[in-house]
């Protein structure tokens, strides 16, 4: 990895053309392209089973969480993988990274994938022996998933290469990620109900995504989220997936030259957007569903949204500038 320093357009051209030639053959000797490669496929597989299989749990098609999950896996494997060879090509735990959170999401899928061949559910279901191992095996997989994934953060902190405002872009979005996938844990913890009936010797399930009281009724197309009461699978995806949006920022201003104004409306995208997510978890705790009206929780969505896209507007409106600074 080098940086060059030049003013002439052209010559500036050909060095990004050739860079990324040069990433592009790098990515394809990624585990983490390969796990994103996979995901496409079982999805792509997995999609003619909703027709084929009629069979549905909860009233949910059985093939509908495995190929969220296959959707979601792949989005985050080619965006890790990305900031992984873009700007941590030169980390040593790079490819141990890579080979765990690769090794973690595959686990997670086929156990998924196989409870739902099953016709079982494989998230909370302590029914049977089988169904209990299923569950602690997925949650200690994904606690390691969630480690590695924060081990990026501080060699993306330290490195020196990188400049303030895609530094602070990556950063927001790997923290943000972190908050929201340590949001799933407490969908895991038992309810009063079920540790009753454990004391009974009765096992059904432990833990669930619904909060408040009340049947969740039938639930967003696809997602499954509750309309009806608070469902923790919302903040859950929400800010996992909000590390896209700040890694889209950070392409883009890798071109642009640095500026405090840019520092700031990234710096505060990160704040309300992190705000968001918490506000989230504050009513889903509280029982009430993230699409159901309530007067603060709307309100506070409605002024979050407004200050994100008013900033992104002004951040996307900017003059272009040149950064003259070429990472490669």
């Amino acid at each position: 990895m080098f940086t060059m320093y030049t003013f002439n357009v052209d010559r500036v051209y050909i060095v990004v053309y050739t860079v990324n030639i040069m990433n592009d053959t790098n990515f394809k000797r990624q585990p983490l392209f390969w796990n994103g490669i996979i995901m496409v496929v079982l999805t792509i597989t997995m999609i003619p089973l909703l027709f084929l299989d009629t069979r549905t749990l909860l009233g949910v098609n059985l093939w509908i969480k495995p190929i969220k999950f296959t959707i979601s896996l792949g989005i985050y494997s080619f965006s890790t993988v990305w900031i992984l060879e873009r700007f941590l090509a030169d980390w040593k735990h790079n490819r141990k990274t890579q080979m765990v959170l690769t090794i973690t999401s595959v686990i997670e899928i086929v156990l998924i994938t196989i409870q739902a061949a099953r016709g079982e559910s494989s998230h909370f279901n302590v029914s049977s022996t089988w169904n209990q191992i299923v569950f602690s095996v997925m949650g200690t997989s994904i606690s390691i998933f969630w480690l590695f994934h924060l081990a990026m953060i501080l060699p993306v902190f330290k490195q020196k290469l990188i400049s303030k405002v895609v530094k602070e872009s990556l950063l927001w979005g790997l923290v943000i990620a972190g908050f929201g996938m340590i949001i799933g844990f407490f969908m895991t913890q038992p309810r009063p109900e079920q540790l009753e009936l454990m004391k009974q010797g009765i096992f059904q399930a432990s833990g669930s995504h619904n909060f408040g009281k009340g049947e969740p009724g039938q639930g967003l197309y696809f997602f499954g989220w509750s309309t009806v009461i608070g469902d923790m699978r919302v903040p859950h995806f929400f800010g996992m997936h909000l590390m896209q949006v700040f890694f889209v920022l950070a392409a883009y201003l890798l071109s642009k030259k640095e500026t405090k104004e840019h520092n700031l409306i990234v710096r505060l995208i990160g704040v309300f957007l992190l705000s968001m997510t918490i506000l989230m978890v504050v009513q889903t705790f509280m029982g009430y569903s993230i699409f159901a009206f309530h007067p603060f929780f709307t309100m506070g969505y409605g002024l979050l949204v407004f200050a994100v896209t008013s900033l992104l507007i002004k951040l996307f409106s900017a003059p272009k500038f040149l950064n003259t600074k070429v990472m490669v």
